[in-house]
């Protein structure tokens, strides 16, 4: 009895350390990645920088968050939002709509050619906190 306990065990622990690898490299194959076709961001823009950021960043982790979008800038340095790569919340949409209204692309990016004015893919970037004061 013994015997087969151990036979049975021993063949057990072949069969689990043989090579699998083909399998896997087969299922590899068939899977196609996905390929993201909206183009690259040209720059980020703080919609709502806080003058007291790096204090609070030293007070411990400060969330923030990033929406990738399609806008106009202007020669002037206005930034109108034309669309948003993915789905947003209305209430997002409306806080970065306000932000933008006064929001202004600064006169030495666009100078030296960092931001050019046009159609083109920016992040914009927002304190989730300002989000909730705005709303309340």
């Amino acid at each position: 009895m013994k015997t087969l306990l151990v036979l049975f065990l021993f063949l057990l622990s072949l069969l689990s350390c043989q090579d699998t690898n083909r399998s896997g490299k087969d299922v590899s194959e068939d899977m196609e990645e996905p390929v993201d076709t909206t183009p690259k961001a040209t720059a980020i823009f703080w919609v709502d920088k806080d003058k007291d950021y790096q204090a609070k960043k030293k007070d411990g982790p400060l969330s923030l968050r990033t929406v990738k979008a399609r806008v106009e800038i202007d020669s002037l340095g206005k930034v109108n939002l034309l669309a948003y790569t993915k789905p947003q919340s209305q209430r997002i949409k409306s806080y970065l709509q306000y932000r933008l209204e006064v929001f202004r692309v600064k006169k030495v990016m666009l100078d030296s050619g960092f931001v050019k004015p046009g159609v083109q893919y920016v992040q914009l970037r927002y304190l989730p906190g300002k989000l909730d004061a705005h709303h309340r």
